[in-house]
């Protein structure tokens, strides 16, 4: 049974189905709350509709496939990717260069392609929204919870847990959707910078809506992280990482003070999180599989399964029986590789040298993407991953920042005996430390979804901001004797505190409620062109 429900954000209603974790009830009753009578149902409610949709890549009808990719467009805007250029062929068989094209180089308009075709308008307001719908369906749990009866302390506890854990997701979607729509937050300029709508109420209102500003957003964040860590603090430790735990709202509180810059309760936080769980795995000499999985001690919470591997990794090398090449259009940034010592474990467990230069360099080894596992999901998440290697990195950034620099230096050499053969231990003082702290984040957090925030947040640090230039390609393809041979490449350049690192709001978004508004994106083109039929560059721009 499909029921519309209006969503207020949404250009057009959705009918919406129950994801593949659902039972029989949601999939009948999940839209219609007065069906929901137990602590039970509520429970069943969040975790058909309130978690992210669980990502996944496979063959059908003998075509690779990728769904449910979620925020991996976070993956693509920094720097720790960079294209695929092969020296032979087309290394892109799912068409990934199209998809994520005005995401990986700034377009203004990111439902145009490549080509300057209309092409992508679906694609364009997916993030937004995908986290709007889950804050409705967040809102309408928590809002009936006065409607559930509990009988007993074990449907208590089970009521308190289910209105932590939406607490707690609510303010995971506002925080994603505040920096990909909203500026930095610059404390001396975020009350007056608009950042997204906030709604925390399921009751429809037919009004139009306007963007709160940024600190009324990272308001709300803390309110529902406050009302997640008085539910979940003495609530029994979940049986797995699918559930949130009390360590995960210390930690993501940890990283949303950090981002605010009030560096003592960003410190606070993650000791408390490393006096729950402290654990480290050691990657130093790492030969084992795919290290972040639902086996790893140090992974406290994971929200959906990520297929972002697949993107990146596709049988590097080989061809179909046509003699297309299975290789991704994207591989892993130089600038990252360089960032890893020889004799860091995560330089193999983190990523991995494909050693072909003909298709493909070195690839995403963080989760389990291997061909074998086509058509299942994964087991954590690539964004919405919660570990406590953040705890050890957001305590020592805070410390550093609040000039305690022996403290901070104690706990990034702890992270760092875990990780690295030698020079493990850190001693340095000031900006510098400050500095190797944030280099130390790009090697432990990659392809965690930290980066592109981790770039935006810097500029706008009041005691030691730092800026970054970020250079993309696209190449250009055309057949010749039934081979796809590259025409010519273009550079696109991203420079320091330009608009382009905040998302326009979508175009159907802005259509359907002008009173949102847009963002100030400006348009981009390439600054350079190199013609690969004669090896000549075209002139910059």
């Amino acid at each position: 049974m499909h029921i519309k429900h209006i969503y207020i954000f949404f250009v057009t209603a959705l009918l919406l189905t129950a994801s593949s974790c659902s039972s029989d009830f949601l999939k009948e009753y999940s839209q219609d709350l007065s069906r929901v009578k137990t602590a039970t149902d509520l429970n069943e409610l969040l975790m058909g509709d309130c978690l992210m949709p669980l990502g996944e890549a496979g063959v059908k009808n003998s075509t690779y496939y990728i769904s449910n990719p979620n925020y991996a467009v976070l993956h693509f805007m920094g720097d720790e990717l960079q294209e695929n250029i092969s020296t032979s062929g087309k290394p892109d068989i799912l068409n990934e260069a199209e998809t994520y094209f005005p995401f990986f180089c700034w377009q203004r308009d990111t439902w145009v392609d490549f080509k300057g075709a209309s092409s992508l308008s679906s694609n364009e307001s997916n993030y937004w929204d995908l986290a709007y719908k889950k804050i409705d369906r967040c809102n309408m749990v928590i809002d009936a919870q006065n409607d559930v009866a509990c009988d007993n302390d074990e449907d208590r506890a089970l009521l308190r847990h289910v209105m932590g854990e939406c607490h707690y997701l609510r303010a995971t979607y506002y925080f994603t959707l505040v920096n990909l729509y909203g500026k930095p937050y610059a404390p001396s300029t975020a009350d007056n910078t608009p950042g997204v709508p906030i709604k925390i109420s399921s009751k429809v209102e037919d009004k139009g809506y306007v963007r709160a500003s940024i600190a009324e957003v990272y308001k709300q964040i803390l309110a529902d992280l406050d009302e997640a860590e008085t539910d979940l603090k003495d609530v029994v430790a979940p049986k797995n990482i699918y559930h949130v735990g009390i360590e995960a709202v210390y930690i993501f509180r940890s990283r949303v003070e950090m981002f605010m810059q009030n560096w003592q309760k960003a410190a606070g936080y993650a000791k408390l999180a490393l006096q729950q769980n402290s654990c480290l795995q050691n990657l130093v000499g790492w030969t084992g599989g795919y290290p972040i999985s639902s086996d790893n001690k140090e992974v406290v919470y994971s929200n959906g399964a990520s297929c972002f591997g697949n993107i990146v990794f596709l049988e590097p090398g080989k061809k179909s029986s046509f003699g297309r090449v299975y290789s991704p259009a994207f591989e892993v940034s130089d600038h990252l590789v360089s960032l890893f010592a020889k004799d860091d474990g995560r330089r193999s467990a983190y990523i991995t040298n494909q050693d072909d230069v003909n298709y493909h360099r070195w690839s995403y080894h963080k989760i389990n993407n291997s061909v074998k596992h086509y058509n299942i999901h994964n087991t954590a998440s690539d964004v919405f991953c919660i570990r406590t290697a953040e705890a050890y990195l957001n305590l020592a950034e805070a410390d550093a920042e609040l000039g305690k620099d022996a403290e901070a230096c104690q706990y990034l050499t702890k992270l760092r005996e875990a990780r690295v053969a030698s020079n493990a231990a850190v001693s340095l003082s000031g900006e510098a430390l400050v500095r190797f702290i944030r280099e130390e984040r790009e090697r432990e957090l990659c392809f965690e979804g930290h980066r592109w925030f981790d770039i935006r947040r810097y500029m706008a640090d009041t005691k030691y901001p730092q800026t970054t230039t970020i250079v993309h390609t696209m190449s250009a393809y055309h057949t010749v004797d039934y081979n796809d041979v590259r025409q010519y490449t273009n550079y696109y350049r991203l420079d320091p505190n330009d608009d382009a690192y905040t998302l326009n709001i979508p175009k159907d978004v802005c259509d359907f409620q002008p009173s949102i508004g847009s963002n100030s994106r400006p348009d981009r083109t390439y600054f350079k062109q190199e013609v690969a039929s004669d090896g000549n560059s075209g002139d910059d721009e």
